[in-house]
This record gives C-alpha cells, sequence and structure tokens, in this order.
C-alpha cells in the first residue's frame, strides 16, 4: 500500500485520546524483579530501562502511547506499549477505545516525526495536547483506523520467534573473570575517515549499492541512513565495534559501512557477531565514566578495564562468550 499524506487530516493530540496520565515510577522506588518493565525517557528497547517487582500503587495500563516528555536525547519521541508497566514522571501515558497494537504502532511512528519542535526549551509536556498530527482520514473526516492497520498488515512483518529457552541461558560467574585492558584486547584501534551528510547520497533498503552510514546516533545500532557506496573512497570493513568518541555510542557493525565524524573502530582477530555483541555490552556499562567533560577519546578507550571469564592460562575465553550469546533468547536468529 503507498500512502499519499496530501489526503490526510490534522488532528489535534488532546481530541484523539480519551485520557492522559503521568508516570508515577522512580527507580530508587523499585524493589529487583523480572515480572514487570520500568519506562523511562528512552527511545530505544522501546522505552525499556530494566525490570523490576511489579508494584501496584505506580503500575500503569498497557495498550498506551508513551510520549517522552523529558530526557536528553529523547525528548519529543513516542513508543506504543502493549502490556502493564511502570513509568518514570518524565513519561506521559495516552490512552483511547481506538488504540491497539497496529494503529498504536502507526501514530507512535507519526508522533516521532515531530519530535523536531520539542526539545528542552519547548518541552513536550507544556505543548503535548495542542500538538497536531496529520492522519488518513474517511470520507467524514475522522481518522482512518481501518486503513491504518491494513497498512499495517501489508507490511507483511512477522514477530521473531526463538528456539532458545530463557532457563537455559549459560551462567555467569563473574567472581573468578579477570580484568584486561581494551588496548591489549583488539589489533588496533583507530579514528575512522569521515564523511559529512552533504556529502553523501541517501538510498532505499534493497538498493543494491546501499552501505550504511555509521554516525554517534543512539539509534539504530548507530546507523544513521543507507547511503549511495559509489564512488566513496572510505569504506570500512565490517566485523568491528564502533565507538563515538564524544558521545560514547558503542556498537557491533557486521558489514561495511562509511562514518561521520568522531568515529573511533576497534578490530581483533577473535571479533565476530557473538563475541562483539559480549564485548559491545561491556563497554556500554563503562559509558557513564565519559561524558562531554571527559570525552571517550583514543586514550581512554584503550585504557578502560573490562573483566572478562578466562581460560586456565588466564586469557579470555572468547568460547565462552560466543556460546553465552548464543545460549540468550533470540540468540538463534542472529
Amino acid at each position: 500500500m503507498k500512502i499519499d499524506t496530501n489526503t490526510w487530516g490534522w488532528f489535534q493530540i488532546g481530541k484523539l485520546f480519551d485520557k492522559f496520565e503521568t508516570g508515577k515510577g522512580h527507580d530508587t522506588l523499585l524493589n529487583d524483579g523480572d515480572d514487570c518493565l520500568y519506562l523511562g525517557a528512552k527511545k530505544s528497547d522501546n522505552g525499556v530501562m530494566r525490570t523490576c517487582a511489579t508494584d501496584d500503587s505506580m503500575l500503569q495500563e498497557g495498550n498506551c502511547i508513551v510520549f517522552i516528555c523529558n530526557g536528553a536525547g529523547s525528548v519529543g519521541y513516542a513508543n506504543y506499549m502493549d502490556k502493564p508497566f511502570i513509568a518514570t514522571t518524565d513519561l506521559v501515558l495516552g490512552y483511547a477505545d481506538w488504540l491497539n497494537k497496529k494503529t498504536g504502532l502507526f501514530v507512535a511512528t507519526v508522533l516521532c516525526k515531530e519530535r523536531f519542535k520539542y526539545s528542552f526549551g519547548r518541552k513536550w509536556k507544556t505543548y503535548l495536547r495542542s500538538t497536531e498530527i496529520k492522519l488518513p482520514v474517511t470520507a467524514d473526516g475522522k481518522p482512518d483506523w481501518a486503513w491504518i492497520e491494513s497498512y499495517i498488515d501489508s507490511l507483511h512483518s512477522e514477530p521473531l520467534t526463538t528456539g532458545n529457552e530463557t532457563n537455559n541461558v549459560n551462567s555467569l560467574e563473574v567472581g573468578n573473570w579477570r580484568e584486561f585492558y581494551v588496548g591489549e584486547l583488539f589489533d588496533s584501534i583507530y579514528k575512522v575517515a569521515s564523511y559529512h551528510d552533504d556529502e553523501l547520497t541517501s538510498v532505499s533498503i534493497g538498493n543494491k549499492n546501499a552501505i550504511a552510514y555509521v554516525t554517534r546516533t543512539d539509534q539504530d545500532n548507530g546507523v544513521k541512513s543507507l547511503v549511495c557506496d559509489i564512488g566513496l573512497a572510505n569504506i570500512e570493513p565490517g566485523n568491528a565495534i564502533v565507538i563515538g568518541d564524544t558521545t560514547s555510542t558503542i556498537s557491533y557493525q557486521p558489514s561495511p559501512f562509511v562514518a561521520g565524524e568522531h568515529i573511533i573502530a576497534a578490530r581483533a582477530g577473535w571479533l565476530n557477531k557473538f563475541t562483539g555483541l559480549f564485548i559491545t555490552c561491556l563497554l556500554r556499562q563503562e559509558r557513564y565514566r565519559y561524558s562531554y567533560g571527559r570525552a571517550y577519546k583514543l586514550d581512554l578507550i584503550r585504557n578502560t578495564k573490562l573483566k572478562l571469564p578466562v581460560m586456565p592460562d588466564g586469557k579470555p575465553d572468547w568460547q565462552f562468550m560466543e556460546n553465552y550469546i548464543k545460549s540468550l533468547p533470540y540468540g538463534d536468529r542472529l
């Protein structure tokens, strides 16, 4: 199905939703557990910060749009949440009788296109109800929810399945691990040659000349867009861990890519998509040490310490790391 927004109509958010609620949770009020999701001001991972024990005093109903009204880098984004959860006070939750998973995902996507209007100086919470979005309409001028559901169905996406079970995940006995400097783990860590946006031509998914344009974004595994690789001299091979040296954004890139400014690549013979994801997760745990006043530059990266599982001879146990990632739910789909 094709989209022609010229035929769509404008609708005010305050009139689309039946009610709005503000999140009631805070990290310090939560108890450890795995039976409830805790959502924060975060666009990635559908806003999920962690799991926690259920607390009925803070629990919100599912089947709602989650508006991120505060938070560095995520103000103005929206997510759809289908199940009960606990939310921070940075979130406003919108409920309506037309909401289901299909309409929710569609509207959340449209809402995200409006985020450029809102930042720290113009908070979404103040202007949320008066914000207007464009939606397909019926003959009588109402939102065409049936068309929206049909459009989502036409995308031919299927839920991702896994044969791995949670109770079969390999255990982590970190007490026996030892520390390694990042600089001694990798064969090379270097700054990547960069491109500016205006030097590149965007292309669509499926284009035979498409290549990932990796920047310091924390979204979409660091890929800002797909660009045409014709005539580009500075193409990086895949199978690299990529770090944004001013933002501490970290990702594993399996395929060739071109990079924006301030991108560092780390390469090693032991690196593959499984060990790469394992090390990427550990590096992300170190992000809190590096911010605007202490950028994650080459020397700091090389001198960062990571605690890793080891073999009897004291070397990193790369096979254990690979097997661990493979044992996780959806690890069989990587």
